[in-house]
């Protein structure tokens, strides 16, 4: 990924003369090199590597990109995509949190990952899936005091027809908790318009303010809906 946004922004590699083994690259190159993977290379996969580990991603960087030699930005962006498109939460806002129950002094933190199908929690390292939260089990959302509030309905228990309610509190900043927010009710909006398109839309949405901000609280697409903080 990082070699297709290094051929869309430099186009192609400058190799003056085919490196022998262990050699290594010109100046210019390396330059290049380093500003790829300072500007589309995650930081966090490179913080702590050991430099011999950092020489084998140079080098995989420039066997990639010097593959794309003649690609055209158009064609390196469709590539682009298409792989984009693999990953479950291509076109998911995530947003840095950290979980209320931990302390203070704990640096454990989590992506909340906003999409239109619902919101889910990935361990910040790894980015693997820790549980997903469709918007029908949202009962409400939002702002809570300093955090972000997540009110969770579980899926009813097969023998006892009865479920639990979740109460989930991160810590974010206050503009990330109305971004946030905004998202959500956005998808939750559209989702119930689309499936039940309102015949009146100005009273088919209550008008909510937060931080100076204007927001419309969401008609649920289940039959009990979640309610806007």
């Amino acid at each position: 990924m990082a070699a297709l946004m290094a051929q869309v922004e430099y186009g192609d590699l400058e190799r003056p003369s085919p490196p022998g083994p262990g050699s290594t690259p010109p100046a210019k190159v390396q330059h290049h090199l380093q500003q790829v993977l300072d500007r589309f290379y995650p930081r966090r996969y490179r913080h702590g590597a050991p430099p011999e580990q950092l020489r084998h991603l140079a080098d995989l960087l420039t066997t990639k990109w010097t593959a794309l030699q003649g690609c055209s930005p158009p064609e390196c962006i469709r590539i682009y995509l298409t792989v984009a498109r693999k990953w479950p939460f291509f076109g998911a806002k995530l947003f840095a949190a950290q979980p209320a129950q931990m302390s203070s002094k704990e640096s454990t933190l989590v992506w909340i990952a906003v999409n239109e199908d619902g919101v889910s929690i990935l361990d910040h390292n790894t980015m693997q899936v820790h549980v997903t939260y469709p918007y029908s089990s949202v009962m409400t959302f939002g702002g809570c005091r300093d955090d972000f509030m997540l009110v969770i309905r579980s899926i009813p228990d097969q023998s006892s027809g009865k479920g639990h309610i979740e109460k989930l509190l991160f810590r974010m900043a206050a503009p990330k908790i109305a971004e946030a927010t905004f998202i959500m009710a956005s998808y939750m909006n559209h989702c119930s318009t689309t499936v039940n398109p309102p015949t009146n839309l100005p009273a088919a949405h209550q008008l909510w303010e937060l931080d100076r901000q204007q927001f419309f609280a969401s008609v649920p697409c289940a039959a009990r809906g979640p309610t806007l903080l």
